[in-house]
This record gives structure tokens, C-alpha cells and sequence, in this order.
């Protein structure tokens, strides 16, 4: 696999990672702290925006015979 293709994946499954803890730790965990709780929320949805944009990468890389 090209390293840049690698790259992507990777950051994709670390995004994803952390999009799972963000939805199911951490937000329950920071009950009782709103800043905390706003925290999360922030970066829960730019995490999901990063997720999209590396998914239509990839998706552009395949559509291009460049994911080898």
C-alpha cells in the first residue's frame, strides 16, 4: 500500500477511534461539567467532518486506480 494511502486509513480508524470514546466515555463521563461536556461536542463534530474528508479521499483515490 502507497504510504499516502496508509496515511489515510490510519487517520480514518484513529477519527473513528476517537468518535466512539468523544459519543461513548467521554460525554457520559463529563456529566456534571458543562464545559467538559462542550468540549466533547465540539470535537465530536469536527472529528465527523475530518471523517467525511478523508472518506471522500479515499473514495477519490479509488475512483482514480490510486489506492494500491
Amino acid at each position: 500500500m502507497k504510504d499516502w494511502n496508509h496515511d489515510l486509513v490510519h487517520s480514518l480508524s484513529e477519527k473513528n477511534d476517537a468518535l466512539w470514546r468523544y459519543k461513548h466515555h467521554y460525554k457520559k463521563a463529563s456529566e456534571g461539567c458543562e464545559h467538559c461536556l462542550t468540549l466533547w461536542t465540539a470535537l465530536e463534530k469536527d472529528d465527523e467532518k475530518h471523517v467525511k474528508m478523508l472518506v471522500e479521499e479515499i473514495k477519490r483515490h479509488i475512483a482514480e486506480n490510486r489506492f494500491d
